[in-house]
């Protein structure tokens, strides 16, 4: 005879512990090549450019511009205090090198943004001309326009300084386009994507 068998309860096995949910990463974003700096500075257009001052609050504007003076690629005391108001809008309208712009870019949209941007800086500025701006004053006019917390294309702005230094006939343009070189070059490197 057979023993009688005791019936066997189902044991729940050990579940697993629940796995986290996996947490999407945001897709990297574009940053400049390094060969895209110079080709951008001898006058091509490379709007990749724009993405190294995007997605910044002005705390982390500051941060970069804290690095770029480590590095002494900008003075210590490179911001501008001023509480003067802007010159009118005609005084801008009326500049040389505003002039130049409207006839360097043939495509009329692409000037009034440029113009537009540069415009920005300038009241930033305080009505400082552009043809005088150095590396310095351009990073002054970025940060006014970070804390005033408005959307803002960059690219813009770098290439119409750019294309006002390179119009200038003495050497100060040459100059402040090399530092603005090193100074992008830092940024990049510096920038996460």
């Amino acid at each position: 005879m057979s023993e009688p068998q005791t019936p066997t309860t189902a044991q729940p096995e050990a579940s697993a512990p629940a796995a986290k949910p996996v947490r999407k990463k945001a897709p990297l974003r574009p940053l400049p090549k390094p060969e895209d700096v110079p080709r951008w500075i001898a006058g091509e257009e490379a709007p990749i450019l724009g993405a190294l001052f995007e997605k910044r609050t002005l705390k982390t504007f500051d941060a970069l511009v804290m690095q770029i003076r480590k590095d002494e690629l900008l003075p210590q005391h490179w911001q501008v205090i001023t509480n003067l108001q802007a010159p009118p809008d005609e005084e801008f309208e009326a500049l040389p090198e505003v002039g130049r712009l409207r006839v360097r870019y043939k495509d009329q949209e692409l000037a009034q943004q440029r113009i537009e941007a540069l415009r920005t800086g300038w009241q930033g500025l305080r009505g400082k001309r552009p043809a005088l701006w150095d590396v310095g004053d351009l990073f002054v006019a970025m940060r006014r326009i970070y804390a005033s917390g408005e959307t803002f294309d960059f690219y813009q702005l770098l290439t119409a300084t750019r294309d006002v230094w390179r119009d200038l006939t003495l050497p100060f343009g040459q100059q402040q386009l090399d530092l603005l070189w090193n100074v992008l070059e830092l940024v990049r490197v510096k920038t996460k994507k």
